[in-house]
Parts: C-alpha cells; structure tokens; sequence
C-alpha cells in the first residue's frame, strides 16, 4: 500500500515536471508576435535522428554560442527556446517569416497548406496564418516563389490541376490563379492529364518554381502513375513553364534535354539558386521514383535569357563517377555551392536507416565560369539530406547545415564568408538533424 502511494505520488511530479516543462518550452496558447529581433532571433530548424516527420524549431543568439561546446538543444533551454508548430522546415523565409508548405507530424503527415510561421514573445516559433490547399486524392509536393513583399506564386492543384496562384506575403490574400492546362494540352495534344482513379498526372511547380528577370519558371511534369510519381522511362526531358510576372500570362514552355527531375518530390527540397549577375541554376540528381534513374547533372538559363544554355552543364558523373549525386545547391558570392555524395547513391534504399545514416554527402566550391574547377570544403561530411537544402544565406554569409545522426560525427552549422573564411558555427547533439538555419526581423 505504502509503495503504491510513492508511486502514484512519483508519477504525479513526474507528470508535473513534464506539463511544466512543456510550458516553458512548447506554449501553443502564445500567439503574441515577437516585437523585438534584438535577441533570440536566429533559428534552426531540425528534424529528429529517428524520424524525418518531427520537426522542431529553435531559436537562439547565435553570437554567445561556444563553437568548441556539443549543445543538447532541448537540455540547454537557456540558450535554446523549443517550439514545435507542425510543419515542416520551409526553404523560403524573408523578414521576421518562414514559409513552409506542408504539416508533417501529430497525425497529419503531409497535409498540404500554406504556412507562415514567425517568432512570439516567448522567442517561440508559431503558426501566424495560413491558406488551405486541398490534397484531392493524392499530396504531391508543392515549391514557393516569393517575388518581392507583395508578390509570392504557388502551386494550387485545388484550384485546378495544373494551376498556379498568386499571393500576397505580407496580408496571406490570394490574387490571380493562372490555369496552365490548355498550353500544356496545346504543347503535347496526346497527354493525358488524369489516371482512370482521377489523380492529377500533370503536375505544375510540384518540382521547381523560381523566377528571374520578370519571369516565373514553373516546371512541368508528365506523371507515367501519380501514386508514385513514376515518370515514364521513354521521357527524355524536363519541362519548365515561363510566365511573363506583369501580365501574369503564359509565353511558351522549355526543355532540357538528358534530365526529367529536378530536387526530390518533397516540398521543403529547393533545387533552385540565382546568383548575383543573375543566372538561374537547376540541381536534378536524377531520382526518378523507382524507375530507372538518370545520372546528376547542374544545368541553367543564363541572366537576360528564357531558354537553357546548351554550352554549359556540370556533370556529376563525369566529375565524381557513376552514381555520385549533388543533392542541395546554393550560389554565393557567384560562386556555385553542392552537396555530393562520396559514393554511389542507392536510390532503391533512400530511405532505409542504413542510408540515411551511412552514407556520406560532401561540400564543394564550384567556379561558375570554368565549372570543371571545383574545391572540396574543409567541411565534415553529412548524411544525405532528400528533404532539405543544406544552404542557407545569412547575415551575407553561407551557412551549411551538417546533418549527422550518428555520434561521434559532426553533427551542426559551418558558414563561409565572401572572402572564402571556413567557419565552425555550432555543434548539437546527434539527436537533432539540422535541416535549416535562419536569421528573423523586421
């Protein structure tokens, strides 16, 4: 009787110090937003080492951290705040916002949306507003173009299969829907647009979309079965919309020959960087679901032009050898930045432990005008990063998440600056992937 009172009284402050502890940590009544970007305004973003569905949030001052230290970003809640607003890490962020694009945990695995998150007065990141997306019968992925403070484009197959919306950032309104279905069916007449279950088999900005010069480039994909993303192993390109932003009109669609995706079907993976003269630049490391797969190549449409350049192209294979992949991408300083794996990437196991774990991505410093020259960083290698892009510009400064699940490997944030300095920034417990890193305020 006696143990049984210790026990239940045991479990009962057991039971307090957590609710306490999620208080402190994971208040979700504080929708109050944060005022002062002073301090506590830099943010990582990581996912757990078990599971890629757990994404927290944490924000910090990044100039009082000890770079030499290991911080348990949960047990250090001095110099941490934890939130957790269910979503995904997103790879568009501008002012005191962070865009995501999909839910990705507490059940709702891969509910699409249109989520903005920032900071509250607890330092804590929260769902500020949102714009419902329905899924219809299937969730494909979804890319964000934030244009300026007043413009952004999405991908709404709720509106219509292969439509793109405008938005404004700032006041979360919708603007103009531009359905792409007709220039599509005018560009290839035989397409077939739905499976016999109704799913959606041409799918608009699922994969890239980014702009320049005026220009929105959305890309175009022709689905062989919607349930896996297949595309048909007889495809031999990939297809990119360009739309005048001004008028909001359709102009024509390109292709590149030798490609069929770019990024992974995911919506947090960006696969596109403009650099500072003005070129756009595409990473396809040739995942093609469980069709055959194409060899990895960075390809571009260069400043003041609408259509690929032909006469440049970074190989991978040819460079690195038969299977290598550049998996994030990033310009910087106009240089070219890639994340490569060191062995052949085993695509039919992507998602297997052993190769989320094992295998190991590098960083590389390409010349964009001679791009055969290339240098490996002094950067630890990473495990793979299908969901994210490893780059990150802050504080005119790249930052590279290195994301590690297992101890004793590196496992934290290096940066570069301008003058090609190597940084260690911060080290965090290898329970914690790094998947994002960004600095908020007005």
């Amino acid at each position: 009787m006696k143990s049984s009172v210790i026990y239940k009284a045991f479990v009962g402050l057991l039971f307090l110090g957590m609710a306490a502890c999620e208080v402190n940590n994971l208040d979700d009544e504080n929708k109050n937003p944060k005022t002062d970007y002073s301090s506590f305004n830099y943010v990582l973003a990581t996912e757990d080492a078990s599971t890629a569905d757990i994404t927290r949030f944490f924000s910090f001052d990044l100039e009082g951290l000890d770079a030499a230290k290991q911080y348990d970003l949960i047990q250090d809640n001095q110099m941490f705040v934890n939130s957790d607003p269910s979503t995904s890490s997103g790879h568009q962020f501008f002012k005191n916002f962070i865009f995501s694009m999909a839910k990705d945990k507490r059940g709702y695995s891969s509910t699409p949306g249109l989520f903005r998150l920032t900071l509250n007065t607890s330092d804590q990141v929260f769902v500020d507003s949102e714009i419902y997306i329905g899924k219809g019968n299937l969730f494909p992925s979804r890319k964000l173009a934030l244009v300026n403070d007043q413009l952004g484009f999405y991908y709404n197959e709720d509106s219509g299969g292969q439509t793109i919306q405008a938005f404004n950032p700032l006041t979360m309104q919708l603007g103009e829907a531009l359905d792409l279905r007709p220039f599509i069916k005018a560009f290839r007449p035989d397409v077939e647009f739905e499976d016999e279950y109704g799913n959606n088999l041409v799918r608009t900005g699922s994969l890239v979309m980014d702009y320049k010069d005026d220009k929105l480039y959305v890309s175009v994909v022709f689905l062989e079965e919607a349930s896996f993303n297949l595309i048909s192993e007889d495809e031999e390109n990939f297809y990119l919309a360009v739309i005048d932003i001004p008028t909001f009109s359709f102009e024509k669609i390109i292709q590149y020959n030798g490609v069929k995706t770019v990024g992974f079907f995911v919506s947090e993976n960006n696969p596109t960087t403009k650099d500072e003269d003005g070129n756009l630049y595409f990473c396809s490391w040739g995942w093609n679901q469980f069709n055959n797969h194409n060899p990895s190549k960075i390809f571009r449409i260069k400043a003041g032009e609408t259509d690929f350049d032909s006469n440049w192209e970074i190989d991978i294979e040819s460079l690195f050898g038969e299977g290598r992949i550049a998996q994030s991408i990033m310009s910087y300083n106009n240089k070219l930045y890639l994340h490569i794996s060191e062995d052949p990437y085993l695509f039919e196991s992507s998602e297997e432990v052993e190769t989320r774990n094992g295998l190991k991505l590098s960083y590389y410093e390409f010349d964009t005008v001679s791009p055969e020259n290339y240098v490996k960083l002094e950067v630890p290698a990473s495990n793979p990063a299908s969901r994210m892009n490893v780059f990150n510009i802050v504080d005119d400064r790249l930052f590279m998440v290195v994301p590690n699940a297992i101890a004793p490997n590196f496992n934290g944030v290096y940066s570069i600056n301008r003058q090609g300095a190597l940084k260690k920034e911060m080290q965090i417990s290898n329970k914690y992937r790094p998947t994002r890193f960004y600095k908020l305020g007005e």
